[in-house]
């Protein structure tokens, strides 16, 4: 029987009142992680991916309008303990959006990948909401922050090893020269770099999810092993459009397009390389039989520079030519 996303079904009284005080309850309780996600150092990194758990859980018992309800009591309730304008950005940008979006898919029954996706376009969105409004609402760009940030950190670095002896002053010009070329890089890469993030904040919520829900009997759907992710077939044309883009016209300055394509060309190379660790967990874990050995080697790999190569290489032939099922084939 399909459940009404909207919660629409025909209550009585007595439910009608249930349902607003499990709202009430719960936004009070999604302000508390609030509060102590901010002044808890440690243990708000974790309370962070717990906010938009209560509102999934009122639509899964009561459907969305019980949900949004929810959304605009956190944000009033916040707004008296946290301020006006953080309560906003939390409550709306990642409560609000955030555990909507878990808790329709939740209650629509969709799939793992497809949770997740659809989450890591609404974070991406929330987060893109945050950058806009904190310059005129609070006076703080932050992308210049971020970058004044990284460039501070670099030359305190530098002036950390020269002081202990770990560089040569004569060497400290060319170490700072390349630390200016890192945030350059990332100031160019800063639209991958902020989807990549949004989707790993997607999926640590929903890692989240899976843990908690399903404890207090809630059916959340589980994503595919590890050693199952394959890039599709259809990636690799996106990877070959831009990398020639690269080629052709990379010595160019200033055309967005280009900066665009270099963009896609890092993201999609991260998927590559990701699905490549897949691959190799996939054989390690076959022949080691240590789970946590062949983890831990992919890991490895993966960080090293000529895991960087081989392992993207690695998962693009294995979008076309499948090598679990060949090998599968040949042990049966």
């Amino acid at each position: 029987m399909a459940i009404s996303i909207w919660g629409g079904e025909q209550q009585d009284g007595s439910s009608a009142v249930r349902a607003l005080t499990e709202s009430a309850l719960l936004a009070a309780i999604t302000v508390l992680l609030m509060f102590a996600g901010n002044f808890l150092p440690l243990a708000g990194m974790f309370l962070v991916l717990m906010w938009p758990v209560p509102v999934m859980l009122v639509i899964l018992r009561h459907g969305i309008r019980y949900g949004l309800m929810t959304v605009a009591v956190t944000v009033v309730l916040g707004a008296t303990f946290l301020g006006l304008l953080h309560a906003v950005f939390t409550g709306v940008t990642v409560v609000g959006f955030i555990g909507v979006i878990f808790g329709v898919g939740l209650r629509a029954g969709w799939d793992a990948p497809t949770l997740v996706g659809a989450a890591s376009v609404v974070v991406a969105i929330s987060f893109l909401m945050i950058i806009a409004l904190s310059a005129p609402l609070l006076g703080v760009n932050i992308i210049e922050t971020v970058r004044t940030s990284l460039q501070e950190g670099f030359e305190m670095a530098v002036d950390t090893y020269i002081s202990h002896g770990l560089i040569d002053p004569e060497d400290a010009e060319q170490t700072e020269q390349q630390m200016q070329q890192a945030v350059e890089l990332v100031d160019l890469l800063f639209p991958a770099l902020f989807l990549m993030s949004a989707a790993v904040y997607a999926l640590w919520t929903f890692l989240i999810t899976r843990w908690f829900l399903p404890r207090l009997g809630y059916e959340v759907p589980v994503l595919p092993p590890f050693a199952t992710w394959k890039a599709p077939v259809w990636l690799a044309l996106v990877f070959l459009a831009s990398f020639m883009l690269e080629m052709l016209w990379g010595q160019q300055a200033g055309p967005y397009w280009l900066d665009l394509a270099r963009n896609v060309f890092f993201i999609v190379n991260m998927v590559y390389l990701v699905c490549g660790a897949a691959l190799l967990y996939f054989f390690l874990q076959r022949y080691l039989r240590l789970r946590w050995v062949a983890a831990a080697a992919c890991f490895f790999v993966a960080m090293q520079s000529f895991g960087a190569l081989l392992l993207p290489l690695a998962a693009i032939l294995d979008s076309g030519l499948d090598f679990r099922d060949r090998v599968g084939s040949q042990s049966a």
